[in-house]
C-alpha cells in the first residue's frame, strides 16, 4: 500500500485529505506539529508528500539536506 504524508497547517483539510485518501487504497498521514517539519518528512517511511504551497521553502531545505 502507497503512503502518503500530508503536510497542511489547515486542520479541517488534511483531515478531509486523509479520510479521502484512507477510502481510496492509500494509507494516509498527517503532520500535526510543524516545529520538526523538516526531520519528520525525512524520517517518514512516506511515498509521496502532500506539501501545502506555504511550505516550499521545506522542501528547498529537504533538498539541501539530502
Amino acid at each position: 500500500m502507497q503512503n502518503i504524508l500530508i503536510v497542511e497547517d489547515d486542520e479541517k483539510l488534511s483531515k478531509e485529505l486523509e479520510k479521502f485518501l484512507s477510502q481510496n487504497g492509500y494509507e494516509a498521514s498527517r503532520i500535526t506539529n510543524f516545529e520538526n517539519v523538516i526531520n519528520d518528512i525525512l524520517n517518514s517511511k512516506c511515498n509521496m508528500v502532500l506539501l501545502d504551497i506555504i511550505y516550499q521553502e521545506i522542501m528547498e531545505n529537504i533538498y539541501a539536506k539530502k
